[in-house]
């Protein structure tokens, strides 16, 4: 029954107690009937729920308000775009609040947070606006904070997208369980791990609705790999390591491992072990979809913004 049928058939009831006072003329009669009528005209709505509602496109643009009338829930609420609507709940909230997935037709810059905590947050607050960075919880970061280290970050930066550079190595599906209720928007498992972990790496990152990077670092062949797989991951990371940069004799980031991997697979390329402008523009010029930085974003925090809108102009 719609609202205005509803109200139309109390109205009548109020118009039968006024007649009922026009027509007796005795002044008891005449009271009772309009103490009577009173609450016709005037109901009491006790306001007894306020909740949030979410339009199936995922915006927080509908609030409404449960209250009860003569013992009857009704709804009342501003307009929505669609009909199919539900309540927020705290999964519902990061839920439609998590980024979308990484587009392949862009570039990205990734930022890792490896020290603490403070840093991170005042790393995080300098950072220009921008859907092309990605933030990563460093393993640095997670191995001394655990998974409030993601946690933090989310709370920092609800709407950007975050990696847990967990390095998953074995009990795949518990850690990947783990960082996507942290807050992870993707997660890294290495490649030279188990076969079966990393295959149960991929299922579960499916299955708890995250994107999964397999980082080849000290991996010779990234091919031979991938085709022992029973799926292929949504990135792969190219990585030449810390220690293997700081050493007198480093060896060269593997460029030459982009073309190959996305010349036999549609998936993205992540470079990480390069800061220089040089090794970055060489990375992008290659074909990678993802440039990955943290040593010189340890400076001051004046120089974070300037340094992250300077990196984004060279990975356009």
């Amino acid at each position: 029954m719609d609202e205005n049928k509803k109200h139309t058939m109390k109205i009548p009831m109020a118009v039968v107690y006024v007649c009922l006072l026009l027509i007796f003329s005795n002044p008891i009669l005449s009271i009772i009937a309009i103490l009577v009528a009173i609450p016709l005209f005037f109901k009491k709505i006790s306001q007894n729920n306020i909740k949030t509602k979410i339009s199936s496109d995922g915006e927080y643009k509908f609030i409404s308000v449960e209250y009860t009338t003569n013992g009857e829930n009704e709804l009342a609420s501003a307009p929505s775009r669609s009909d199919d609507n539900k309540e927020i709940s705290e999964d519902d909230m990061f839920e439609n609040n998590k980024p979308k997935k990484l587009d392949k037709k862009k570039k990205y810059l990734q930022i890792a947070l490896n020290n603490d905590l403070n840093d991170a947050e005042q790393i995080i607050s300098n950072i220009p606006t921008s859907e092309r960075i990605i933030i990563e919880a460093g393993t640095p970061l997670i191995k001394r904070y655990g998974l409030e280290a993601i946690q933090r970050i989310r709370e920092l930066s609800p709407s950007s997208y975050i990696v847990a550079d967990s390095k998953v190595a074995d009990l795949a599906g518990r850690e990947v369980e783990m960082m996507s209720d942290a807050g992870a928007s993707a997660i890294t498992c290495l490649g030279v791990a188990p076969v079966e972990t990393i295959n149960i790496f991929l299922d579960k990152c499916e299955e708890y609705d995250v994107e999964s990077m397999i980082d080849m670092m000290n991996v010779e062949d990234p091919i031979f790999l991938l085709k022992k797989l029973k799926r292929i991951p949504d990135v792969v990371i190219v990585h030449r390591g810390v220690d293997e940069t700081n050493n007198k004799t480093a060896k060269m980031i593997p460029y030459y491992q982009i073309k190959q991997i996305k010349g036999n697979y549609n998936i993205m390329v992540s470079i990480a072990g390069g800061d220089s402008e040089k090794e970055i523009g060489s990375a992008i010029f290659n074909g990678a979809n993802i440039v990955v930085l943290w040593k010189k974003f340890f400076q001051s925090d004046s120089a974070v913004k300037e340094l992250t809108e300077g990196f984004l102009k060279i990975i356009k």
